[in-house]
């Protein structure tokens, strides 16, 4: 058999997770796993580390995150976990992270569920994990689940995690019974803090310190027992149906987002339309130039400038330069003190840009001190 793990919080969600992200990835590799998720509360912080961990092996890496969500009537909260189908559902998750971190303290987050509605979440996997299935709430978690599959059609799984607690046969029993009235598939996930079992007394502890109690006082905050690590292949075929085995790993291989695939984007807006980015720091540099040295620009100083602007071009920095002048530029139209300093006062060209005030004429210019191939 194989399998996928799709709900896992690292360390990286603060006092929840007990286990470093490249502590769960190693595991995940020992145990055979297909692929494993990350995916901490409102945040994609631990998977760099992850991917650091996993990137040469066979197990698929999948970004994901946690969210809880009040819903319309506030009767009740909803745990969800959006996973990256690809890199546009990797910009889309983080989009959402960005706007439900800053309306929050430091710290926190709130999601909402007109949030689900206004941000555009196309290109995410969606799971639900009900946190507890009652009899008397069996109406409120059916509408939750008509408007999440209204929202995420054809892309909304319930998410099933056995941990051997009180009640768990009766939760299970009517999450089958919510699956069948929504049509919507039911996956395996873990919900796992804990890379191993014998995590769980680290796990115990920040759990107490996340409710300012000690361990022995932390009553009911505290899990039942250990089972929340990554399991065991023989341990997983023994606690769940093949079917909701072999969901996870259908899920998974939807997922073809890597981090390998992310490239820094500088903003377009920097450069007007039609105009390459080389070309207008080209444009902007003869304009300063012109300013620096009206009498005309000496013949040292202009090879200068084009071996700068070529090696600038050679690197595609151009962005970088242009970055910088329009904040130097922003600044001294609002009378701020700006300053360029350092190696940057080694080239020509931020001369020309204002950036610096060196003189490449008074003295002798490196730019390799600033920028070397």
């Amino acid at each position: 058999m194989s399998y996928a793990e799709l709900y896992c919080f690292s360390n990286f969600t603060f006092l929840t997770g007990a286990s470093h992200p490249q502590e769960l990835a190693e595991r995940a590799m020992e145990l055979g796993y297909r692929a494993l998720a990350i995916t901490d509360t409102c945040s994609v912080a631990g998977i760099p580390r992850a991917w650091a961990a996993l990137k040469n092996s066979p197990v698929k890496l999948i970004t994901g995150s946690h969210f809880q969500i009040r819903q319309h009537s506030d009767s009740m909260t909803a745990d969800i976990i959006l996973l990256a189908r690809d890199r546009a559902g990797y910009g889309q998750l983080c989009r959402l992270i960005t706007t439900t971190r800053r309306r929050a303290p430091k710290g926190q987050y709130l999601l909402t569920a007109q949030d689900l509605t206004s941000h555009d979440l196309s290109h995410c996997l969606c799971l639900w994990a009900p946190v507890a299935l009652y009899q008397h709430a069996a109406e409120t978690s059916l509408a939750c689940g008509q408007w999440l599959k209204h929202h995420f059609d054809g892309q909304l799984w319930l998410a099933a995690h056995r941990a051997l607690e009180d009640l768990e046969e009766d939760h299970i029993q009517r999450l089958n019974t919510l699956a069948n009235s929504l049509d919507c598939r039911i996956t395996a996930v873990g919900h796992v803090h804990t890379h191993r079992r014998d995590r769980q007394p680290l796990q115990d502890v920040v759990t107490a310190i996340r409710h300012g109690c000690s361990v022995e006082t932390a009553g009911k905050h505290l899990f039942q027992n250990g089972e929340r690590y990554l399991r065991p292949l023989p341990v997983l075929k023994r606690l769940y149906p093949e079917s909701w085995l072999a969901e996870a790993v259908v899920i998974a291989d939807l997922c073809t987002f890597e981090p390998g695939m992310l490239r820094y984007e500088y903003p377009p807006d920097l450069v007007p339309d039609g105009v390459s980015p080389a070309d207008y720091l080209l444009q902007l540099t003869r304009k300063g130039e012109q300013k620096r040295f009206p009498k005309g620009t000496p013949q040292p100083i202009q090879a200068l400038i084009l071996k700068e602007l070529a090696l600038i071009s050679e690197m595609h920095y151009e962005h970088y330069f242009l970055t910088v002048h329009d904040i130097v530029d922003f600044a001294r139209r609002q009378g701020i003190l700006c300053q360029g300093r350092g190696s940057a006062a080694n080239s020509a060209v931020c001369y020309c840009l204002g950036i610096t005030e060196v003189d490449p004429g008074k003295v002798e210019l490196l730019f390799e001190r600033f920028i070397s191939k």
